[in-house]
């Protein structure tokens, strides 16, 4: 039986390939199947990161600015 596709449920896996993994299918026989978790907040935990603070994006690039034709 699958499991739902709005919600994956995630899992960490420890071992020879560990991390942020999504399973994609519960088997009837108690086995899944699994793939890495590709989501943003999975990728920054990875790489030990976090979301730059808006002060800190507009010293690196500069002030945000409107979309074009807006301003």
């Amino acid at each position: 039986m699958e499991t739902s596709s709005h919600s994956p449920e995630h899992i960490t896996v420890a071992g020879a390939d560990p991390g942020d993994y999504v399973v994609l299918e519960h088997r009837e026989d108690g086995s899944m199947v699994i793939a890495p978790d590709t989501s943003a907040a999975a990728i920054l935990r990875r790489l030990s990161a976090r979301p730059a603070t808006l002060e800190e994006f507009e010293a690196e690039h500069g002030p945000l600015q409107p979309p074009d034709d807006e301003g």
